[in-house]
């Protein structure tokens, strides 16, 4: 369609039933929301929050007055089919980010004027970035799609670019989470955030939609069948309705991993003593 694009449209629709003309600084300031988007420009990870928007190449925007709709457009920008996400700025509005002048000052207004954003997954699909290096305790739910292992493959070139580039994305996650798992295993030996010295340890958990079930199992762990759980996290990722009983399955997945990770992987504080239930009990994640 002339004069709009697919992020533009779905902007559109995230305001229209979503966001109601809100704006990054109706966000509450806790817990502060982060919006990651990639910069196709810069090649880094774009942040939208309440107190700026920008990259450490670009610089930064303090106190944005970008549509959330618009953030969240940029964060979800899959490419190509959704993306890019361009958006205007005010050049003059910037700052540059301290110590850091990596574009030379007669170029970088033509950075900060426009900018072209996609999906925030193309950089760090994990979204730990902006929290692995600024707090100690961090939990990470990536509900990220599997690498999808297969002994028949199409080896025309338009399929074996598409294996490459998925290969490649899978190479950067499993980089991205090997460290993070390492920082955990570190930090939680320790156990007391307090005694940690903001070094490379960090406490927390890391929990994906594909981990095996059988893998963490603590004491009193909520059921749930490996087989069932391993589908569930095969589920296509699309626009269009699952349904209710798949869906609410999905949920309670999603809660069952996470209690399961925590419990079996965190040592700081935590009520141990807390009654567990499934969000949806009817959308059973055993077998009967």
């Amino acid at each position: 369609m002339p004069w709009t694009s697919a992020s533009d449209q779905v902007a559109q629709s995230y305001d229209k039933h979503l966001f109601h003309k809100k704006t990054l600084q109706d966000l509450p300031d806790s817990p502060r929301f982060v919006f990651c988007a990639t910069n196709l420009q810069t090649g880094v990870l774009w942040r939208f929050s309440k107190a700026y928007a920008g990259d450490y190449v670009v610089g930064r925007l303090d106190k944005p007055a970008t549509p959330v709709s618009q953030a969240v457009a940029a964060s979800s920008a899959f490419p190509p089919v959704l993306s890019p996400c361009v958006l205007q700025f005010p050049a003059a509005g910037f700052t540059s980010w301290p110590g850091t002048q990596l574009i030379p000052p007669n170029e970088i207004a033509a950075y900060r004027g426009k900018v072209i954003l996609t999906d925030g997954g193309v950089y760090d699909n994990h979204g730990i970035e902006p929290i692995v290096k600024r707090y100690l305790t961090n939990f990470v739910s990536d509900g990220g799609a599997p690498f999808g292992r297969s002994a028949e493959l199409h080896t025309d070139w338009i399929s074996q670019l598409r294996r490459i580039l998925d290969v490649e994305d899978n190479q950067v996650r499993a980089l991205r989470r090997r460290d993070l798992i390492d920082r955990f295993i570190e930090g939680n030996k320790v156990g007391d955030e307090t005694r940690l010295t903001g070094g490379h340890a960090r406490m927390g958990a890391y929990w994906g939609i594909d981990t095996d079930p059988r893998k963490i199992d603590p004491p009193n762990a909520l059921p749930c069948d490996p087989d069932l759980v391993h589908g569930l996290a095969r589920v296509g990722t699309r626009l269009s309705d699952l349904g209710d009983n798949l869906s609410r399955q999905i949920v309670n997945w999603g809660y069952v991993v996470c209690d399961r990770s925590v419990r079996a992987n965190y040592t700081g504080p935590i009520n141990a003593s807390a009654a567990l239930a499934l969000p949806y009990p009817d959308a059973k994640i055993t077998q009967p």
